[in-house]
């Protein structure tokens, strides 16, 4: 009697005992995932059939990182992320084909306005605006914006007689900008004629053709800066051409980089589309 007391004993002690280690575990024995961790599928889920697609992936990652245990969740999370980045996905192609749209239409409407310059001699062409164009530039002290065969806006200066400058300001009266200097060394900043070129990379020409395009139509003032300092007036029909040439360029350049984003979204497409074919639940054949 003694004996069967002492076993009842320890058999209450032990019971609630694993009880509370199977609760510390997740593994009572219900079959009932941790309620935290079922909030956060199911606020994936709802997340992703409202079409909010970021807070479905931050749930989605919390219940990754937070429950590994909690094995079914796990899987029902897994199978619910390819859906969530495929819907995402078709957002942003979608997003991106409108904005690549707006940009071919732009770049349409002001290619009219542009003159393709390439004669045998050159290596490369290039589009310059159309309206106020001087085939003899390079005898002048003047600046003049270029779009180049891939669409990116550089500008070339020139100076005659030479002035021994270096860089270039641009300004509408109250505020200005300006390049880099780009010294002398034969290539892009050489001697010809008694003058000088300087041919300034498109990085080098951003600000200028920003400011441009934002003072389109107002007379501008160009600053050639180095040895000695000697501002030139543009008109106004001189800064709108420098300001569509630059506008043309973003038009073309954002296009193009719309255009390889798209493909990349393509292949995240395809990836998340082949998940979710995997984690599809099998079917039995009919019989």
């Amino acid at each position: 009697m003694k004996t069967a007391n002492t076993l009842h004993i320890i058999l209450a002690g032990c019971i609630p005992a694993f009880c509370a280690l199977s609760a510390i575990t997740g593994c009572s024995g219900s079959g009932k995932a941790a309620p935290e961790a079922q909030a956060l599928f199911d606020g994936a889920s709802l997340a992703y059939e409202t079409a909010d697609y970021s807070r479905a992936e931050i749930l989605l990652d919390s219940l990754q990182k937070s429950y590994p245990a909690e094995i079914s969740l796990q899987k029902e999370g897994m199978a619910l992320r390819p859906k969530v980045i495929e819907k995402a996905t078709l957002l942003k192609i979608s997003t991106n084909d409108s904005l690549m749209a707006l940009d071919k239409v732009e770049a349409e409407q002001l290619k009219p306005r542009l003159k393709w310059i390439k004669t045998p001699r050159m290596l490369e062409g290039y589009w310059v605006a159309s309206k106020g164009y001087n085939p003899s530039f390079m005898s002048t002290t003047a600046i003049q914006g270029r779009v180049s065969e891939i669409g990116e806006f550089y500008i070339v200066s020139s100076a005659k007689p030479s002035l021994g400058h270096t860089s270039i300001a641009i300004s509408n009266g109250s505020s200005s900008v300006s390049t880099p200097e780009v010294p002398y060394d034969g290539e892009s900043n050489y001697r010809i004629d008694g003058g000088e070129i300087i041919t300034f990379s498109p990085a080098q020409s951003d600000t200028i053709g920003q400011f441009a395009l934002a003072n389109s139509g107002k007379p501008l003032t160009v600053t050639f800066r180095g040895k000695s300092s000697k501002p030139v007036k543009l008109s106004a029909a001189e800064s709108a051409a420098l300001a569509d040439t630059y506008a043309y360029a973003r038009a073309v350049s954002r296009a193009r980089q719309l255009a390889v984003e798209r493909e990349r979204l393509e292949a995240t497409l395809q990836v998340a589309r082949n998940q979710i074919a995997r984690t599809a639940p099998e079917t039995e054949p009919e019989k």
